[in-house]
């Protein structure tokens, strides 16, 4: 090899190094599953206008540079630049610099490392390193492979001290999970029990294997008297596990939506994940107005208690009545208590009710203690802008179930001035995403005036759908940009709707 070659191939390796930091942004917002690295690679590149063009263009740098090695050079620069959109600057979140992606990185470096050492060892000049460096996305995803047993083994003392801790612990342990409004109905639990009972609650997002582990290590301390763990899952396997070590007395389904269909592809094995919950449990209380969880709760009455809530009709164990700002609560049938709070927290107020029920608690006695329950914040939160318009902050993790209660929400305000809509559209949803979301700008195009999409994630579906609906639509490549314009037409009598807001690792 001539010096030209050394040059190029340090160029390569340096620059595959480099892109480390994108690449770890994306790994730690996606939970470290591997293969989601060239997963968003590909996103960009499918998404983003020009961007298949330069990915064409950099293959045909590579083959060149086979024979050329200044054109090597260009490559190891567009590797940088591409794919146009994914900057190493961060808007929304930057990357947490914990020991997992100190580790995580240095694997990859080593990788690099050994694919240009064989280059030059097996006499191959830059042309390993050439092909690293094109497709270091995929080198990353396989340093997310090498190390997920690891990192699982490595976190298994802190899981083991948790367990041990919580063994220590002798009151009821109450665990919630679903597709919607877990973190919801934990917080409206919380605010009724502690009333009287001082009670644990794991915080917010919190919710694997690790986080669990973590909040029970450094928050759970001798004199709870009350335990209650919101669990989350990306596949099976996940609850069951948590669950192990757990031991929850009563388990809460909260509902059964198309969240996460990307990973988990069906609705029925969405239920079959989220059910590993009640199995080591010995009382299940459900969402009765989900007809999944109805069909499924048949198979755990012969075994279990099952306790039913809902917001439609009083024949469940628990119903729940909303009318201006006021729940009403029934228990078989029978009228109990009311209690002050927003919509939103109808269902969660039926479902605590029903865990109320499950621990023998006075639920009169707790819901008369309390003056009015507070939303969580993100969850349709009605604020007041600086230039006097009223906004909905619905910005968490949008789904097809609170959409629907945003737009109701946002329908109910009577104002003389104009409804704003600011969304990224809803993520995760697999193969159903566009129908999705362009029925979500159809039910939304009844209601608004404008629509503002962010983003290039679900840009075709919202803009067709607002379109068909002739709904003025305006583009932005991200959130601030169309923070700005509306800030430069927004008046004190408008309303404006933020629905989700998605990580900057999206497109």
């Amino acid at each position: 090899m001539n010096l030209i070659y050394f040059f190029v191939l340090f160029l390569l390796t340096t620059s595959s190094l480099i892109n480390a930091w994108r690449w770890s942004r994306i790994a730690q917002r996606e939970h470290y599953i591997p293969g989601y690295v060239s997963k968003f690679y590909f996103r960009w590149v499918k998404l983003i206008p020009f961007n298949n063009f330069y990915f064409f263009l950099t293959l045909i740098f590579m083959i060149l540079s086979l024979w050329n090695p200044y054109t090597a050079i260009l490559v190891a620069i567009l590797s940088l630049l591409l794919p146009r959109g994914l900057s190493f600057n961060w808007r929304t979140s930057k990357v947490d610099q914990t020991e997992r992606i100190k580790r995580l990185n240095t694997v990859y470096f080593i990788l690099i490392s050994l694919i240009s050492i064989a280059s030059v060892l097996l006499e191959y000049g830059y042309f390993l390193a050439l092909f690293a460096n094109v497709f270091s996305f995929f080198v990353y995803d396989q340093a997310l492979k090498l190390t997920k047993n690891f990192e699982k083994n490595q976190s298994q003392i802190f899981v083991d001290r948790a367990e041990a801790k919580l063994g220590t612990f002798s009151g009821p342990i109450v665990s919630i999970t679903g597709s919607y409004s877990k973190t919801t109905t934990k917080n409206t639990l919380k605010q009724i029990l502690s009333t009287t009972n001082d009670v644990f609650v794991t915080p917010e997002s919190y919710n694997n294997r690790l986080g669990i582990a973590k909040s029970i290590n450094e928050n759970l301390k001798s004199n709870n008297e009350i335990a209650i763990f919101e669990m989350g899952t990306y596949g099976f396997g996940e609850i069951r596990e948590m669950c192990s070590w757990v031991k929850p007395h009563i388990s809460v389904i909260t509902g059964i939506a198309p969240v996460h269909l990307e990973r988990m592809k069906t609705l029925e094995n969405i239920l079959d994940a989220k059910s590993e919950i009640v199995d080591l449990t010995g009382t299940v209380v459900i969402n009765g107005d989900d007809p999944l969880l109805l069909g499924q709760a048949r198979l755990w009455t012969a075994q279990k208690m099952v306790i039913d809530c809902s917001t439609t009709t009083s024949k469940a164990a628990v119903y729940v009545e909303y009318e201006n700002n006021k729940h009403s609560v029934y228990i078989a049938g029978k009228y109990v208590a009311s209690v002050k709070a927003p919509k939103i927290l109808q269902l969660s107020i039926s479902l605590s009710v029903g865990i109320m029920i499950a621990l023998e608690m006075d639920v009169a006695e707790y819901l008369n203690k309390i003056t009015e329950l507070e939303k969580t914040s993100h969850r349709q939160t009605v604020l007041k802008g600086n230039l006097g318009q009223t906004i909905i902050d619905n910005s968490f993790n949008s789904n097809p179930v609170s959409n629907k209660s945003s737009l109701d929400l946002l329908s109910s305000f009577e104002t003389e001035g104009k409804k704003y809509l600011i969304t990224p559209g809803m993520i995760e949803l697999g193969a159903d995403q566009f129908t999705y979301n362009y029925e979500f700008a159809h039910n939304a195009s009844s209601i608004i005036d404008e629509a503002l999409i962010v983003g290039f994630t679900n840009k075709v579906s919202l803009m067709l759908s607002f379109e068909d609906s002739n709904i003025p639509v305006k583009f932005f490549k991200n959130r601030d940009l169309a923070v700005s314009y509306l800030n430069s037409v927004v008046k004190d009598d408008d309303v404006v709707l933020f629905e989700n807001d998605l990580p900057d690792h999206h497109p």
